[in-house]
C-alpha cells in the first residue's frame, strides 16, 4: 500500500480577520413594574432600590422620570454602582419621588430599554394588640380560623404561621394536608388532629405588602385544645369554595380552591367540563404549592383556558366559569436576539396576542421606527407583529430594538438585540495542512471560513493555480462549509 502526501493552499478572497463578540447591550435585571414603598420607618431598611443591570458591554446608564431625563447623584438619590450598574438607591423615599421610572443601558452599537416602573406610595398599618386567644375543638371536627387584616394600600395579603411558646424566635410556615390558608386569608382545618393542639403550638396570622418588601406584621395568635374523640367519621362538607364566576388576566395566574371538610380526609378531583386541563402549565396537585390538590394553579393563563371547571370531593361538587380578560401576552416568546452578516435579510418577531388585538409598535434604540428617516429595507408584515430588514448593513441596523404589545387592558414590552456581522474572513482551521492518505481512496478537504457578507471561496494548488475539476476525480461542493472531494490518486 503506497502512500502519497497531499499538499492543498485554501485561499479566501480577503485576508483572515478576527471576529469580534461585541455587540448591542442586554439587559439582565430590572425591577417589576410596579414598586411600592412607605414612609414610616427613618432608618437603612426604608432605602428603595429601582434595578437596571444590563452585560459588561454597557458603557452608559440614563434614566427617564415621567418621560424627562432623571438627575441621580443627589443627596437622596444615588448610583448603586456608578459606572457598573444602572441601578439606583433612593436613600430616604419621599411622596414626591412618586412616578413612572425608565432606564437606558447604551452604547456605541444600540440602546436598551427596561420596562417602566411604576413607583408608588402604599401605607400598611399594625394590628391592634390582642393576647392569645384559646380555642376547644373535637378531634375530627372541621375548623375555620378568621383573621382580620390590618388597612393598607395595596391591599395587604394573610398568611398563617407556627409560634412556638417556648420560643418565640421559632417560626414555621404552615404546610400540612389537612390545614389550608383560602383566598380571604382564612385557616382552614379541613379535620383537626390531636397535634394541632400542642401546649406549646400558636396559630400566627401576619399581613404582608409590597410596601414592606419581604416582612410581614404580625397578628392575632390563636392556641388549640383538642379533646380526644371516639368518632372516626365525618361527613364531607364544604369549608371555602371559589367563587362561581372568576375573571383573571392572559398571562397570570389563575388559582381555584375548593376546601372540604370530613373525617377521613377527602380527596379532591379537578376537571374542565367543556375541554381538557392544560396539564403543561397545571401546577403539581400532589405539592403544597396546590395545597396537596384543593386549589387548582394554572400558570401563564392562555384565551383558551376559559370555561367551566368543577372540583368533586366525594358526593360534593363545585363548579366556576372562569373568564379569561385578554390583557396583550406572548404567544410563544418574547423577541430573540439575532446575529445574521451583512447583506442578509433579518426578523424579528412580536408574537403577542389578546382581545382586542394589540397594538403593536415598534423601536430601535428607545425611538420609534416612524420618528426615524424613512428606509425601504424596513417592512412591517402581519400587522407588525413581524418586522423585516432586507439587505442588512453594519453601521444602519445594529442596535436594540423594542417592541410593544398594548391594548385597553394592559401591555407587553421586549428587547431584541439585533447584530449585524461585518468582517472580513478568516480560517477556522490552520490555514496549511498536510494530508497522508491511501492510495485510491476518498479524501475530503474541508475550507471552514467565517465572513460577512459571506466570502467568495476558491481553490487553488500550490502554484496558485485554479483547480482542475476532473469528473470522476474530484469535485468542489458547497454543503455548510465549502470542501473538495479528491478520488483515485495516482
Amino acid at each position: 500500500m503506497r502512500l502519497v502526501t497531499v499538499n492543498f493552499l485554501l485561499v479566501a478572497q480577503i485576508l483572515a480577520a478576527q471576529k469580534s463578540s461585541i455587540g448591542p447591550p442586554k439587559l439582565l435585571e430590572q425591577s417589576e413594574e410596579e414598586v411600592w414603598f412607605h414612609l414610616e420607618d427613618e432608618d437603612t431598611k426604608n432605602r428603595l432600590t429601582l434595578k437596571c443591570e444590563a452585560d459588561e458591554y454597557t458603557d452608559r446608564y440614563t434614566w427617564l422620570k415621567n418621560g424627562e431625563p432623571f438627575h441621580v447623584d443627589s443627596e437622596d438619590v444615588l448610583w448603586e454602582k456608578e459606572g457598573q450598574s444602572g441601578t439606583i438607591v433612593f436613600l430616604k423615599p419621599h411622596a414626591t419621588h412618586q412616578g413612572y421610572y425608565q432606564c437606558f443601558a447604551s452604547n456605541i452599537f444600540g440602546t436598551a430599554l427596561s420596562n417602566k416602573m411604576n413607583l408608588r406610595l402604599g401605607t400598611l398599618e399594625h394590628f391592634p394588640k390582642r393576647d392569645i386567644q384559646l380555642l376547644r375543638v373535637k378531634e375530627g371536627e372541621s375548623l375555620t380560623l378568621d383573621c382580620t387584616p390590618p388597612r393598607g394600600t395595596p391591599t395587604p395579603k394573610i398568611i398563617w404561621l407556627y409560634r412556638s411558646l417556648d420560643d418565640s424566635s421559632v417560626i414555621e410556615t404552615i404546610r400540612s394536608r389537612h390545614i389550608t390558608v383560602d383566598n380571604n386569608g382564612k385557616l382552614h382545618f379541613s379535620s383537626v388532629e390531636l397535634s394541632d393542639g400542642k401546649p406549646n403550638l400558636v396559630y400566627e396570622c401576619a399581613a404582608t405588602s409590597p410596601v414592606l418588601r419581604g416582612e410581614y406584621r404580625s397578628g392575632d395568635r390563636i392556641q388549640l385544645n383538642v379533646e380526644p374523640s371516639q368518632d372516626k367519621s365525618h361527613p364531607v362538607k364544604k369549608l371555602s369554595v371559589s367563587p362561581n364566576e372568576v375573571t383573571v388576566r392572559a398571562g397570570g395566574q389563575l388559582k381555584l380552591q375548593c376546601i372540604f371538610g370530613g373525617r377521613p380526609l377527602p380527596t379532591i378531583f379537578w376537571s374542565k367540563v367543556d375541554g381538557e386541563l392544560s396539564k403543561s402549565r397545571i401546577k403539581d396537585l400532589t405539592s403544597y404549592e396546590s395545597d396537596y390538590g384543593r386549589s387548582l394553579i394554572v400558570d401563564n393563563v392562555h384565551p383558551d383556558d376559559a370555561g367551566i371547571y368543577e372540583c368533586r370531593g366525594r358526593h360534593l361538587v363545585h363548579t366556576v366559569n372562569v373568564r379569561v380578560m385578554a390583557a396583550p401576552f406572548w404567544e410563544f416568546d418574547p423577541p430573540r436576539d439575532i446575529s445574521l452578516p451583512e447583506e442578509s435579510t433579518g426578523e424579528l418577531e412580536c408574537l403577542a396576542g389578546g382581545q382586542p388585538t394589540p397594538i403593536i409598535t415598534w423601536s430601535m434604540n428607545g425611538k420609534f421606527l416612524h420618528e426615524l428617516a424613512e428606509d425601504s429595507r424596513r417592512v412591517l408584515l402581519d400587522h407588525g407583529r413581524i418586522l423585516r430588514v432586507r439587505n442588512l448593513n453594519h453601521d444602519l441596523d445594529t442596535g436594540v430594538y423594542q417592541c410593544n404589545a398594548s391594548n385597553p387592558l394592559g401591555y407587553v414590552f421586549a428587547n431584541a438585540f439585533v447584530h449585524v456581522r461585518a468582517h472580513a474572513p478568516f480560517f477556522r482551521m490552520p490555514a496549511a495542512r498536510h494530508w497522508k492518505v491511501v492510495l485510491h481512496s476518498t479524501v475530503i478537504l474541508d475550507c471552514d471560513v467565517d465572513a460577512a457578507p459571506e466570502a467568495v471561496v476558491r481553490w487553488v494548488d500550490a502554484d496558485d493555480r485554479p483547480l482542475q475539476v476532473v469528473e470522476g476525480k474530484n469535485k468542489v461542493s458547497l454543503l455548510e462549509n465549502y470542501y473538495t472531494e479528491l478520488e483515485k490518486w495516482n
